[in-house]
């Protein structure tokens, strides 16, 4: 009975062993497997915008920089997530609170090139983000809709402008850069802060499993429409919290219960998503709504 008991004792610590050691290698290879994917990041800058791709081949692309405030705060992040180089720099469109960390971005990394949505607001803040950017001799382009760029197992398809809009309530925001980033089955759809008349001018919206909502938020940023042809799982809403404008507005929050929408917020700080091409987790402080 006794020398049973201790084979009994030595195969069940021999067993946990086995688990303990099965757990951890599982616990490896799920870090490495998303290592080895797409990450998405939704960076808590206060009232603005400003998200980073991290692609499996490594490249990172930044879309928008945020405001000024905000600058040291977006490098300080992007370092500690170890970006030496922005392949791709994005400025959706020259407002402030989209661009008004440019030039921080761009005296603080290597930048590859730099995509612009075309649109010439004169204001003081672009213009010194142009002057930089000639500065660093830094290529500088205006994709339009149609062109796509692959990086790494994924691709970017910009969607508008199609072609310059005028005589709108914000010609700035309607003549946004509105790129889809496509991995696998997982698709972003990044859309700036373009407006309804911007909106027209696409056709028909393809599906994307992420919404990043125009306009943070805003009631003229989204409709009924584009949620219907988007058919987001998730909405991203980047905005500052107890922000003058009331974003995001109630009419919106409204649209992405009616459809279902999950949406998670970076009121409550920076949002991540991974994906491996097939599905996709979000972490974020606050669950989603």
């Amino acid at each position: 009975m006794t020398r049973g008991r201790v084979r009994t004792k030595k195969s069940a610590i021999f067993r946990a062993v086995l688990l303990i050691i099965a757990g951890v290698f599982f616990a490896a290879v799920q870090v490495r497997f998303w290592d080895d994917g797409l990450s998405f990041y939704a960076f808590d800058v206060g009232q603005g915008d400003s998200f980073l791709f991290r692609f499996p081949g490594g490249e990172n692309v930044l879309i928008d920089a945020g405001t000024r405030r905000s600058a040291d705060r977006l490098t300080a992040k992007l370092r500690s997530l170890g970006v030496e180089k922005i392949d791709i720099l994005v400025a959706s469109h020259p407002h402030e609170d989209h661009i008004g960390g440019m030039v921080s971005v761009i005296d603080a990394f290597a930048i590859g090139k730099i995509w612009d949505s075309g649109y010439n607001h004169g204001s003081s803040v672009q213009r010194a983000m142009l002057e930089r950017a000639r500065e660093r001799n830094i290529r500088f382009g205006r994709p339009r809709a149609g062109f796509t760029e692959s990086l790494s197992g994924a691709r970017i398809e910009v969607l508008a402008p199609e072609r310059p809009i005028s005589g709108t309530e914000s010609d700035a925001n309607n003549n946004s850069l509105v790129l889809r980033v496509v991995y696998g089955d997982v698709t972003f759809l990044m859309t700036g802060d373009i407006e309804e008349e911007g909106r027209a001018l696409v056709g028909r919206f393809p599906r994307a499993s992420v919404l990043k909502a125009s306009h943070h938020g805003s009631r003229n940023g989204t409709d009924a429409r584009l949620l219907r042809e988007v058919s987001p799982d998730v909405a991203i809403l980047s905005c500052g919290r107890g922000n003058p404008y009331g974003h995001p507005h109630r009419e919106t929050m409204r649209l992405f219960r009616e459809f279902g929408v999950k949406t998670y917020s970076t009121e409550g700080g920076d949002i991540k998503i991974v994906s491996d091409g097939k599905k996709y987790e979000v972490e974020a402080r606050g669950a989603g709504k």
